[in-house]
């Protein structure tokens, strides 16, 4: 959910684990707890609200990723001669095995009762200086951070383990006749808790190890690894478009995904579209936002949605605008709107158009070789627009700027030699044109094939094409435009099937 007035950023007060313990009951009912500490001043215990379907609650109150650190350093051995330190890893193991979440164990000592943003494990005497509770066996702390979208996330939960209480390691029921050893058994608390730390709240219905009281279950059942891959499974209930930089012409409705189905919890019922792109080079990007009706957000994200960048726009229009400068790799862009109105001329449903434009100083990698009849290709592209020389790349210009368009072809290697064809094309909406030998542009829309070619040869390994020189688009009446341009070869053999780069060469001109 987001507010006009900004973001609630996450607060630094830090609360003592007294503060908390005051806050909570325990009953000898209550065998095992899940304390969590929100920096948004929220607290309380991590209790699960059980459905006819599911049993298991999926609040949003997870890991950025589904993975963290675990430090284990637990001095001992029980009477079963296995010591806690194996029998907790053992449970950690369990959880990796049969889960989407991943534990990585960091051998060593940390305090659990310390909040240094740290997640580790320990017998205590005490609740970190207050008392457990009468019939508590452990205590899992979880420290929460609020975040763009979604609920807080957690970034620290600890285990403490009531150090006055026997435990020993065993499979099977708590109670076995004959048995002469005593105590309850350590490694099923260790799951139990874990499920905590992981994000899973009680389950008192289905059959379950996260079951607010022990039993004789001692093992993960349907219930918790449903649980589990629910909670971190989000995206999967999303479609996710692939960017490409231009105009984007878009909708919000009933039909689209939700921030809660996508951060798989919390209250926030806005709906948002998800767009994918990658970048091969380090890379400014800016969106534009623009709708009549819809008051747009615009959020830029990793794909693990890790949050970077958001623009909620002003009180007095429906467009927002993003710039964010991003590394090498894979994002999302999301088009997101509010879950309650606060702009009274703006809806939270509607039609939007986003212009998405880059700017890098590297010529850019142009997709890969592909061809119009699928052929596998090795052939690879680099091309870009400049209006520097060659300094830097980007697809959005002015109208009064002097533009270099050129694209480099490295041929597949099979073609070396061959006697073949470079083809030009600019698509300009529902217009195809192709640039001929004499730098022409001939409109080929109604029959794109055979293609015009720019020129007629022997392939070389590397092929240069300059599409244009010095072009200053309001010289030759070009004040508004959008194109696409595409390069590509063909064989004197095969003309028919053009090999080409899958990313087009976007053109933004403008006033």
């Amino acid at each position: 959910m987001f507010c006009k007035l900004g973001y609630m950023q996450p607060m630094t007060l830090r609360m003592t684990l007294s503060m908390i313990s005051s806050l909570t009951k325990y009953t000898k009912s209550i065998l095992w707890l899940a304390v969590t500490v929100r920096k948004i001043l929220t607290l309380g215990l991590l209790l699960a609200i059980s459905g006819p379907i599911q049993g298991y609650e999926i609040n949003g109150s997870k890991w950025a990723r589904a993975t963290t650190e675990y430090y284990v350093g637990i001095t001992g051995m029980s009477a079963t001669q296995i010591s806690w330190n194996t029998a907790f890893i053992q449970a950690i193991d369990e959880w990796n095995e049969r889960t989407n979440f991943h534990f990585s164990v960091v051998d060593e000592y940390a305090d659990p009762c310390s909040i240094n943003g740290i997640s580790s494990v320990d017998f205590v005497d005490d609740f970190c200086g207050s008392e457990y509770g009468e019939g508590v066996l452990a205590v899992t702390i979880t420290h929460l951070e609020s975040q763009i979208l979604g609920p807080p996330y957690i970034i620290e939960a600890d285990i403490v383990v009531n150090a006055t209480e026997e435990f020993d390691i065993f499979d099977g029921p708590l109670f076995q006749p004959g048995r002469t050893l005593a105590g309850t058994d350590f490694r099923r608390v260790a799951l139990h808790e874990l499920g905590h730390v992981i994000g899973l709240g009680h389950e008192a219905t289905n059959t379950a190890i996260m079951a607010p009281n022990i039993s004789d279950l001692y093992q993960l059942q349907a219930d918790d690894i449903a649980g589990v891959i629910n909670l971190h499974n989000g995206l999967s209930r999303c479609e996710v478009g692939q960017l490409s930089f231009g105009a984007i012409a878009g909708a919000l409705n009933s039909r689209d995904c939700t921030v809660q189905q996508m951060t798989a919890g919390g209250t926030d019922d806005s709906r948002l579209d998800l767009y994918r792109f990658d970048l091969q080079q380090s890379t400014q990007v800016l969106f534009d936002a623009d709708s009549d009706s819809l008051d747009t957000v615009l959020i830029v994200a990793t794909t693990e949605l890790d949050y970077l960048g958001v623009d909620i726009g002003e009180d007095n229009s429906c467009n927002s605008s993003l710039t964010a400068d991003l590394s090498p790799g894979s994002y999302f862009l999301i088009v997101n709107t509010f879950d309650a109105p606060v702009n009274e001329v703006c809806g939270l449903s509607g039609d939007y158009r986003v212009q998405a434009s880059f700017n890098t100083y590297i010529q850019p990698v142009l997709g890969a070789g592909t061809s119009l009849q699928n052929s596998l290709t090795d052939a690879t592209f680099r091309g870009g627009i400049s209006a520097d020389n060659g300094l830097s790349f980007g697809n959005r210009f002015s109208s009064r700027d002097s533009l270099d368009i050129f694209v480099r072809i490295d041929t597949d290697p099979r073609h070396l030699g061959m006697p073949g064809f470079i083809v030009v094309a600019i698509l300009i909406e529902d217009q195809i044109l192709m640039q001929n030998n004499r730098g022409q542009l001939i409109d080929v829309t109604a029959q794109p094939l055979p293609a015009i070619a720019v020129r007629s040869k022997p392939l070389d390994a590397t092929e240069f094409i300059t599409v244009a020189t010095d072009l200053v688009p309001a010289e030759i009446g070009v004040e508004e435009i959008e194109a696409n341009i595409v390069v590509g070869y063909g064989l004197d053999s095969n003309p028919s099937d053009i090999i080409y780069h899958s990313t087009p060469l976007n053109l933004i001109i403008s006033p």
